[in-house]
């Protein structure tokens, strides 16, 4: 799926209100949200078609004269009998009934294509619209003064969670999480769904002590107000790498770097509780 960048209108101050975001970072987060016109009723709005970009206005039916039809069919106005104008008006009952068919049908596709770059799964976004964002951020990778870094996010206890409690709350628990880490991460950032246990996101100027602020402000969340599924109330513990991304690196380069992060981290962590006297 072909991801372009819009123009400048990224709110003034997100999150902590640092003023520090791009002007023109991707917008994939309005992907399924309508077009309005600023003022106008929703009858009034124009239709987007995002598969062959044109705009598509609504215009008013108008009912067909008897008589235009005939004339367009090459009929005489004196054949034109009772029965011929029966005809006739079943003819374009069908001709109307496949209309709206057709619409509807084009209606669908618009809304398939708009839900294609979104995990249908968790509500992120999916793991080749994420990497397209990425790829072509690395383009721009010093050419501005922009920041941009990846923030990994790992699940560390899902098989237990699985084992424990079934796929009904793996599943609920993906949501869960999905929610609020955009409540900490919001747009203009990008949050994708790699699949399996991980989560990422692509931060827009933001250094590592604003990201590992993020990432503890979630933990936080988490250990505040946990998921509750089925009656019980289930822990979910999270495990975090962070990597600025460096001008001339690809997209699957950076992916490899955050992974790398994340598993110096948990291994950093993992030293730090076996240096902890027993009985503490």
């Amino acid at each position: 799926m072909k991801v372009t960048r819009p123009g400048s209108a990224t709110p003034s101050s997100m999150g902590a209100g640092d003023r520090r975001y791009p002007s023109n970072p991707y917008a994939a987060y309005t992907y399924g949200k309508q077009v309005r016109k600023k003022g106008a009723s929703d009858a009034d709005q124009h239709k987007v078609d995002i598969i062959n970009r044109d705009i598509l206005i609504a215009e008013p039916a108008v009912t067909p004269d008897i008589h235009d039809i005939a004339d367009v069919l090459g009929i005489p106005d004196e054949q034109v009998t009772p029965a011929v104008e029966r005809a006739i008006s079943r003819l374009m009952l069908r001709v109307n009934g496949l209309s709206e068919n057709l619409s509807e049908l084009q209606r669908h596709q618009v809304e398939l294509a708009r839900a294609e770059g979104r995990d249908p799964f968790t509500g992120a976004l999916s793991r080749n619209s994420f990497m397209q964002i990425v790829e072509n951020e690395m383009v721009l990778v010093g050419s501005d003064r922009t920041m941009r870094a990846l923030l990994l996010c790992e699940i560390a206890n899902l098989d237990d969670i699985l084992q424990r409690h079934g796929h009904g709350c793996k599943e609920g628990v993906f949501t869960f999480l999905y929610r609020t880490i955009t409540e900490f991460i919001m747009p203009p950032h990008q949050v994708g769904y790699l699949g399996c246990n991980d989560f990422i996101a692509l931060l827009y100027n933001m250094d590592e002590q604003d990201a590992w602020q993020r990432a503890d402000a979630i933990t936080r969340r988490l250990k505040k107000h946990p998921y509750f599924w089925n009656g019980k109330y289930i822990t979910i513990v999270l495990a975090f790498g962070i990597y600025h991304v460096k001008s001339g690196e690809t997209a699957e380069e950076a992916l490899v770097s955050v992974d790398y992060a994340l598993r110096a981290e948990k291994e950093m962590k993992s030293a730090q509780l076996q240096r902890i006297p027993s009985g503490l």
